[in-house]
């Protein structure tokens, strides 16, 4: 694509969370003319409002676990634990389950995992470079990130110590006298603990969101508050995106609303 082109051409980007804005951002440094449309205005009520907030450059292993099949019924039969199932749901989840089994094995746990490191590998150079135009001073921490557990749980987390040092993970494993030494208030009910040193903390997650919105529109990006309603491609395989007030066509689209693309995805 020459750059005169480049310069002409136009994206909708569905979705004004964390992703939406930050690729609104390095989509209009490469020259791109880009429209953001939500339903709200920037962070409101989103999860890029509420969330953990953290940076996290070692979290490359997903859920595909050969261990972590063990643990599903005690998590699902347990009313505090992390899982929970609407059980009226669970027969259109059986061809969803059905294939989550068949994928966790240990080569296909480590293929997702290698993959998913170099994408995280870059988070951090990424958000750098645009931090370097906003102010995030008090707004995020560089103090790494400890997690810490009990002999019940070592073995997993052997598991997940073996498999970010092969991918070459910083992490430095901790004593429970190191891990009170750092954490003095934390309860001593821990066995060991390991410190992922690059990992960062968001104070705020919803202040450096705005901030990067600003800076989106002070680059000339633009902001349509309408709700998303349909999206579909004309005959020359440009988007048109229909809202509940208008219609637009992109030369390109973005889809990055969470939890509710697959409405959207659905459609294509």
């Amino acid at each position: 694509m020459s750059e005169d082109v480049k310069l002409k051409s136009s994206i909708g980007v569905i979705g004004a969370g964390i992703q939406g804005v930050c690729v609104g951002l390095n989509l209009i440094k490469k020259g791109f003319k880009v429209t953001i449309i939500d339903r709200d205005e920037p962070g409101k009520n989103s999860a890029s409002y509420g969330n953990a907030g953290h940076f996290s450059p070692y979290a490359s292993l997903s859920m595909n676990r050969p261990d972590f099949l063990i643990d599903v019924p005690s998590m699902l039969l347990s009313t505090t634990g992390p899982l929970a199932l609407k059980w009226n749901y669970a027969p259109k989840m059986i061809p969803w389950f059905l294939k989550f089994i068949q994928s966790c094995t240990k080569k296909k746990m480590m293929h997702t995992a290698k993959y998913m490191h170099q994408i995280l590998d870059l988070a951090l150079p990424a958000y750098d470079e645009l931090f370097q135009e906003i102010d995030v001073s008090g707004l995020v921490e560089s103090k790494g990130i400890i997690y810490f557990w009990t002999k019940k749980d070592l073995k997993s987390r052997e598991l997940e110590i073996n498999i970010r040092k092969e991918l070459g993970v910083k992490q430095q494993l901790l004593t429970p006298h190191e891990i009170h030494d750092l954490e003095p208030h934390i309860k001593k009910i821990y066995h060991g603990g390991v410190l992922y040193p690059s990992a960062r903390h968001a104070k705020n997650p919803g202040k450096i969101l705005l901030k990067l919105y600003d800076l989106f529109l002070k680059k000339g990006g633009y902001f349509k508050r309408e709700n998303v309603e349909t999206i579909n491609f004309l005959s020359d395989n440009k988007p048109i995106i229909k809202t509940n007030l208008n219609s637009y066509t992109f030369d390109k689209a973005v889809i990055a609303c969470g939890a509710f693309s697959k409405k959207l995805t659905d459609q294509l």
